[in-house]
């Protein structure tokens, strides 16, 4: 039985390195032969175009190559196969340097170091130990877990919240609706490491942020949205701010 074909459909950047590593496992095609191909069995994708993958009768999966797969379900004919995404180690190392960058700057009072410094003051406020501040991670996936590893092993107290229960060693996990507000308000530092679903646009609203702690010794609740944009809504984030 022929083993079938792998599409390759990728935009904004070239397809050429994708091409040669797929290429040494099965033949490889950029445009299906027709709307509806039958010798295509895996797609293999990034922003492709709408209703690219609708009429491939014996597609069997979906492949991005990111870490995000909001753009596959932007498709309107999206099929029903099961889609993966591509997990890096290089992709997690990044996203965790980033997290723990943005934590430890607020946690050390780095914006208020950087306000002091032009004006040549040196004001040392009082510094709280990491175990008395909170990081709550929204999303315990590959990057979540990778993320609160490295929190945890700095001495931060870490939260967890997922869709689903999912325990992770040294952190205090929350799950669904009635997991949370009490996630919430037990925050301090707010990271958000969610996928882009239609179940998930939006989610940090006015409603979630007004459930976070605000007296902490970092002068007020902090967000760090380290996922898709519109995951947020801008408008009451300035809300909440203000």
């Amino acid at each position: 039985m022929e083993k079938g074909k792998i599409l390759l459909a990728v935009t904004a950047f070239h397809p050429q390195r994708w091409h040669q590593l797929l290429a040494a496992e099965r033949e490889v095609v950029l445009e299906p032969a027709g709307a509806n191909d039958p010798s295509i069995a895996y797609a293999v994708v990034w922003k492709h175009k709408p209703n690219l993958l609708s009429g491939l009768p014996n597609l069997r999966a979906i492949f991005s190559v990111g870490a995000g797969v909001d753009h596959i379900f932007a498709d309107p004919g999206l099929p029903d196969v099961p889609i993966v995404r591509v997990v890096a180690d290089n992709l997690t190392q990044y996203m965790t340097e980033y997290v723990v960058w943005r934590v430890l700057d607020h946690h050390r009072h780095g914006m208020l170091y950087r306000a002091q410094q032009p004006k040549k003051i040196w004001h040392e406020p009082p510094q709280r130990p990491a175990g008395d501040i909170s990081v709550s991670i929204m999303g315990l996936g590959h990057l979540g877990r990778a993320a609160a590893s490295v929190l945890l092993s700095l001495g931060f107290a870490v939260n967890g919240w997922s869709r689903t229960d999912r325990p992770m060693k040294g952190v205090s996990t929350y799950a669904g609706e009635a997991g949370l507000i009490p996630f919430l308000n037990a925050t301090d530092i707010l990271v958000v490491l969610l996928p882009l679903t239609p179940q998930t646009q939006g989610i940090v609203n006015y409603g979630l942020l007004k459930e976070l702690r605000r007296r902490n010794g970092l002068g007020g609740a902090v967000l760090i949205n380290a996922g898709r944009g519109r995951l947020q809504k801008d408008a009451d984030i300035v809300r909440a701010l203000d």
